[in-house]
């Protein structure tokens, strides 16, 4: 390298070098000047850390001195944070309540709040759209300031009454800090108010129990003030009390007014308390009866201040008293004998009717037992068991034989008491009775008329009725069979209306004499009511048994009686019930007995018939046509066609007699010889019957006025109707209402009935025939008149019942039967009309004996009032 080139280097360097101080001089202020700024910031820093130290030591010692400041005051004081969450209690609060479970989160006061108070906050509430950790908290926030009283939970688990003051806390810029709880322990006073409202409560109750109220009369402003009872007692409101005295004195009784105000100025005169009882009246008229005391005070002077007094309402005490005295005189006059003794059984008092009953006097048994009267009709464990009813129950009555004075048996019913203290001991007995000898005989004789016939001497129905079915109750268990006879007596209502109710009586007392001679010992027979008989037979009867015993009845019956001069024959038609073939209890087989009796009837009388079950299908047929022919009427079912009647002379319509039918929409029509009986019977006669006479009297009236000859319409008169109604009344009123001249109507009445009270019906007759229409005796030939009698009924017309001209000419009886009435008629001078001629021999044989008129199937069918038109009119 040249020395130019080394010159060139040794500058360059010598460049770098003078750089390299400058740089490094550069260096060393820079890092002078940033040792002077760390130093400015450490000691920034030291002073900074020194101010730190100072405010921490200034929080803690605030927070100690508000710790402090807190641990100082009796009262529970909890600090919550913004969110709600404990920050601090003080030292009260942490001796008395429970220690909270602060994990997983920070707790909250709401931990010691009683479980239904924190769920009472949270309903009130409501929902919240931010998270809720106390609801305590969240109710403060939204109220503001928070005061309530809360039961909170102590270290002891168990609960105490708080009185909560919470208040919102803010920072000064406004926002929410958190909040303070302030509570302090109101136990102690809730229990002194809960004895006090006890006690107030204790003292209006007494008060109520003994309807006892106070009050206060201020003399010198003349005020009246009144406690809660005394307006229960005088049934004021608050609103309407008696501020006076005057007021008051306006509400007692009229008749005590004048006596309760002169015993209360006395007392103010006197300086003496004031006592009375008086009466109260209400606007109802109501009263009640109160008991005042009252204690007067006087000033300094003398002068009357005020008055303090107690009312009592007494009315019931007054009551009682009363009643006390009604009890003593009840006592002393009472109808019943009453004897009263101390617990251990010592007769202490008598009234005057045991006297009479016993025979004892007062002083002869005070101080003795009443096994004095001791009758020896009754064993000893009859007496253990009174005693242990009236121990076990404290009552026992019942029937007691005892013994007079002068040892005569008494019976009495007896009712014995025991009265107790309020500690439920025995203090004495009261007995009542009274002598039963006469209602023993009395009983005696309601039980024979309840279970005996009074006429007969025989049992009745109730009395039937039971061993019937206690025989059944034997018969099942032994299994053995029992017999029913029903009957009745043939003939006897004839007897009785024709002779007499006294007559009837003393024939019905030996029919039943006979009954029971006929019978077995140990059978039964009992009067069922009017002639009707029901005998029981026991002891497993056969049916040859009992045909011999039912047999024999007949035969007994079937004697004639004599009853008072009269020779009576009455005979008996039986029906025969067997247990069990014809039912197994006493309903069915009675019911099924009395078929049978009927089914007797229908077979001619004076015989026995057994049960048998088509008589059921019959007794259902029966009951099914008298339920729809009582409904019959109503619904337009029943019609009354008309049969003519010829004149034999000459051949002309005269007439027609109405006759019933019935035409049932589901059956057709239905016979009259089905349903007419089951009218009279039940009665249904009556209102059909009035019905028909109705119906034939307008029709009679159309066809009379026509003009064309018709002279009369006949219509037949049951028997029932005329026993079961004013017939006389009826039959006037419709020949009004219809306007049908009488002499156009003929009533039939049949022989058989006319027979049966001849001297009754003849009268009945004959005030008909007054009304001006004329009478005609149906069936004839079928009943037994009398001639002494046939001459005097009042009565137009004889009509041959239809059996006799059935069989005429070739039948010589049946024409001979005919040939007489015919000349019997002819000789009292009375129309004769043959019924049932049906063929043109029968007609000539008639005309040959010169019977006057007739009717039958041979001229014409019953018609309808509309065919009936064409016989006239066409």
């Amino acid at each position: 390298m040249n020395e130019a080139a080394l010159q060139q280097e040794l500058a360059r360097l010598r460049t770098e070098l003078e750089a390299l101080r400058l740089a490094n001089a550069a260096l060393e202020r820079q890092m002078s000047r940033d040792a002077e700024r760390t130093d400015e910031m450490l000691r920034a820093l030291e002073s900074h850390g020194n101010a730190l130290r100072e405010a921490n030591q200034r929080y803690q010692s605030q927070s100690n001195f508000i710790q402090r400041v807190m641990d100082s005051t009796g009262a529970l004081m909890i600090v919550l944070g913004p969110d709600g969450r404990l920050l601090r209690i003080n030292q009260q609060c942490a001796q008395e309540l429970a220690a909270v479970d602060a994990e997983p989160e920070p707790a909250v006061a709401d931990a010691w709040l009683h479980p239904a108070e924190r769920q009472s906050l949270a309903a009130e509430l409501g929902s919240l759209p931010w998270p809720v950790h106390s609801a305590l908290f969240e109710t403060v926030r939204c109220r503001g300031d928070y005061a309530a009283e809360h039961r909170l939970r102590g270290r002891d688990g168990r609960y105490r009454h708080y009185w909560l003051k919470v208040s919102v806390q803010h920072n000064p810029q406004g926002k929410e800090e958190g909040a303070v709880i302030c509570a302090t322990d109101i136990t102690v006073l809730k229990q002194q108010q809960e004895r006090l409202r006890r006690s107030e409560s204790l003292l209006k109750e007494a008060q109520h129990i003994a309807q006892l109220g106070h009050w206060e009369l201020d003399l010198a402003s003349g005020r009246l003030t009144w406690s809660e009872q005394v307006y229960r007692i005088f049934e004021l409101t608050r609103t309407e009390p008696p501020h006076s005295y005057q007021a008051f004195l306006a509400l007692v009784h009229p008749e005590d007014r004048e006596q309760v105000d002169r015993a209360y100025q006395a007392s103010l005169a006197n300086s003496q308390p004031y006592d009375i009882q008086h009466r109260l009246q209400f606007a109802d008229g109501s009263i009640k009866w109160v008991h005042e005391r009252s204690q007067n005070y006087y000033a300094a002077d003398g002068r009357p201040l005020r008055s303090v007094g107690t009312v009592q309402d007494i009315t019931e005490q007054h009551i009682v008293d009363e009643q006390l005295r009604l009890a003593a005189s009840v006592f002393d006059n009472s109808l019943n004998a009453i004897l009263i003794t101390d617990a251990k059984a010592h007769i202490l008092k008598v009234n005057r009717v045991f006297s009479e009953v016993m025979g004892y006097k007062p002083d002869e048994v005070i101080g003795r037992k009443p096994n004095l009267f001791k009758s020896g009709h009754h064993g000893k464990r009859f007496y253990q068991e009174l005693w242990s009813s009236l121990k076990r129950e404290g009552k026992w009555q019942g029937e007691i034989w005892d013994r007079r004075k002068d040892g005569e048996l008494i019976p009495l019913w007896q009712n014995i008491s025991s009265v107790r203290d309020s500690e439920g001991r025995v203090i004495c007995y009261i007995s009542v009775f009274y002598d039963l000898s006469e209602q023993k005989q009395s009983a005696e004789h309601i039980h024979y008329l309840a279970y005996y016939d009074a006429l007969t001497d025989l049992p009745n129905r109730q009395h039937f009725q039971e061993r019937c079915e206690h025989s059944l109750e034997r018969a099942r268990r032994d299994r053995q069979t029992l017999a029913l006879l029903f009957l009745d007596l043939d003939r006897f209502k004839h007897v009785n209306d024709s002779l007499g109710h006294p007559i009837g009586d003393e024939l019905l007392r030996m029919a039943g004499q006979r009954l029971k001679d006929s019978l077995r010992q140990g059978d039964t027979v009992a009067r069922l009511g009017g002639d009707e008989f029901i005998i029981l037979l026991e002891s497993h009867p056969s049916i040859s048994d009992t045909e011999k015993v039912a047999a024999k009845i007949l035969q007994a019956l079937a004697r004639p009686f004599q009853v008072q001069g009269h020779k009576l024959e009455i005979g008996t038609s039986i029906g025969i019930s067997l247990y069990p073939d014809d039912g197994e209890d006493y309903t069915t087989l009675i019911k099924h007995a009395d078929l049978a009796m009927y089914q007797a009837k229908e077979r001619g009388r004076g015989n026995f018939q057994f049960f048998e079950a088509h008589l059921t299908e019959r007794a259902r047929e029966r009951l099914f046509l008298e339920g729809e022919l009582r409904e019959a009427l109503n619904r337009g079912e029943l019609q009354v066609h008309y049969q003519p009647q010829y004149s034999l002379a000459d051949g002309r319509l005269i007439g027609a007699e109405a006759l019933l039918r019935w035409r049932h929409p589901d059956r057709g029509m239905i016979p009259p010889d089905k349903f007419i009986a089951i009218a009279e019977d039940s009665g249904l006669i009556v209102p059909i019957g009035e019905w028909v006479l109705r119906t034939a009297c307008h029709q009679a009236r159309i066809w009379a006025e026509a003009g064309k000859g018709f002279q009369r319409m006949a219509v037949n008169l049951s028997g029932a109707q005329i026993e079961r109604s004013d017939v006389l009344a009826a039959v006037g009123r419709i020949l009004a209402e219809t306007g049908l001249a009488p002499q156009h109507l003929e009533l039939e009445i049949t022989e058989t009935y006319i027979m049966r009270q001849a001297e009754r019906n003849i009268q009945v007759m004959e005030a008909l025939r007054n009304l001006g229409l004329t009478l005609a005796i149906d069936d004839f030939g079928t009943g037994q008149s009398s001639l002494s009698y046939l001459k005097r009924l009042p009565v137009d017309k004889l009509k041959i019942d239809r059996s006799f001209v059935m069989d005429i000419p070739q039948d010589a009886n049946d024409s001979a039967i005919t040939r007489s009435i015919l000349a019997l008629g002819h000789s009292l001078r009375l129309t004769v009309l043959a019924e049932g001629v049906e063929t043109a021999e029968q007609l000539a044989f008639l005309q040959e004996l010169a019977c006057d008129e007739a009717q039958g199937y041979y001229f014409s069918r019953p018609l309808d009032a509309a065919n009936f038109d064409g016989l006239i009119f066409g």
